[in-house]
């Protein structure tokens, strides 16, 4: 079996795993495609078919202004519906990790241990305009994990710029 074969049955059995509500497979293929790692279009491929089965809710809105805030009530209110929530934060690029700089899981703590409730925090490497270019990946990812809703927190209008 040649490498590009190894590689597609390792994506489809990654997919598997996060359709079957796998945690932890959700992390790595949030990883493998938001850092477009090897092998991320053919992950991203297979999360595709399950593409617009969640209600995205887009939070934005300056530095301080209560983003994070907001998200971690709608998420409380959406889990106590029973409601299965994917959250992603893009974040302000690190200039010394290329990751998310400020991590915005902090403000969000009293979710951490409920599996009904991913969080991922994105870096916006640069990207103008709240999101980064990875974003629609992710979502699929999180469909595909079953979300019922995806909020998603762009980067504060000018934080990224500082």
């Amino acid at each position: 079996m040649g490498t590009g074969a190894r590689a597609c049955d390792a994506s489809a059995s990654l997919a598997a795993r996060v359709v079957r509500g796998d945690h932890a497979a959700v992390g790595r293929a949030l990883s493998i495609v938001i850092d477009e790692s090897e092998g991320y279009e053919d992950l991203a491929r297979a999360f595709f078919v399950h593409s617009g089965r969640s209600h995205k809710v887009g939070i934005c809105g300056p530095p301080g202004s209560g983003k994070s805030t907001l998200i971690n009530r709608l998420v409380a209110h959406y889990r106590k519906a029973g409601e299965k929530i994917g959250v992603l934060a893009v974040d302000p690029t690190s200039p010394w990790t290329g990751g998310a700089f400020l991590g915005d899981r902090l403000r969000v703590q009293q979710h951490a241990m409920d599996p009904g409730v991913f969080f991922r925090s994105l870096g916006s490497r640069g990207t103008i305009g709240g999101l980064t270019s990875t974003i629609f990946g992710a979502i699929h990812v999180l469909e595909a994990w079953g979300c019922d809703r995806i909020l998603l927190e762009t980067v504060g209008t000018g934080q990224d710029e500082v």
